[in-house]
């Protein structure tokens, strides 16, 4: 009886992974991940395991194709529309994140390692991480050989400027039953706080840093 129950268990466990893989899951999570890091005021953790998922099956679809021996076939013409809209959102989503590691890279690079340290996902992918490291370097070498080299020795340091997150507002909508309440700022009574009732389907104007960790669980989306 244990052993039945184990495989059951084994059984669900595999259906989980198979569906979080099937290509409709991925591009929903993608389409998700994309429209949050561009309405997000910072970094939010790497979705990049999607991008790779994606891009594999971009390149086999396109393998595909090129075996088609009729190229004009209505049928050939809707994948590809398809293909270059999987690839524009991949880019962008890539870009998007790019331009904000470029914006503070030792900023990103101290919460990539306060999330580890903490336990938390991780804010950076591998190659994420090389690059703001080496984006930082490059930085730093430019304005010491421009700025900080003129400067006496005890300002000879780089700046790493930290964005008040407690100020930025964002339209977000709630995907899921059972949320529960976020507190905000009471803007008439600096002291006090407001419960706001996250119901699903519901769409809130609320302070980020309110409800980054239910955007980062999935749970709501940024619009």
């Amino acid at each position: 009886m244990e052993e039945s129950t184990s495989s059951f268990h084994e059984n669900l466990e595999d259906e989980e992974e198979e569906e979080f893989v099937t290509p409709d899951v991925v591009m929903k999570r993608m389409c998700e991940s994309w429209q949050n890091e561009l309405a997000s005021p910072c970094l939010l953790p790497s979705k990049m395991e999607l991008v790779e998922i994606l891009l594999d099956q971009i390149q086999g679809m396109e393998e595909n194709i090129g075996r088609q021996s009729d190229k004009v076939q209505l049928r050939i013409s809707v994948h590809r529309m398809e293909l270059q809209r999987v690839s524009y959102m991949t880019s962008d989503y890539i870009r998007c994140r790019l331009q904000k590691i470029e914006s503070n890279p030792r900023y990103y690079l101290n919460e990539h390692n306060r999330r580890i340290e903490e336990g938390q996902t991780e804010l950076l992918s591998e190659l994420e991480l090389k690059f703001a490291t080496e984006y930082a370097e490059a930085e730093a070498q430019l304005f010491g050989k421009t700025v900080l080299g003129f400067m006496p020795h005890a300002l000879q340091k780089m700046p790493v400027p930290v964005d008040d997150l407690n100020v930025e507002m964002v339209y977000a909508r709630v995907l899921e039953d059972d949320v529960g309440n976020v507190s905000i700022p009471d803007w008439t009574d600096p002291n006090s706080e407001v419960i706001i009732e996250l119901e699903k389907d519901t769409v809130h104007l609320i302070p980020f840093t309110s409800i980054r960790h239910l955007v980062e669980e999935g749970k709501m989306i940024l619009l």
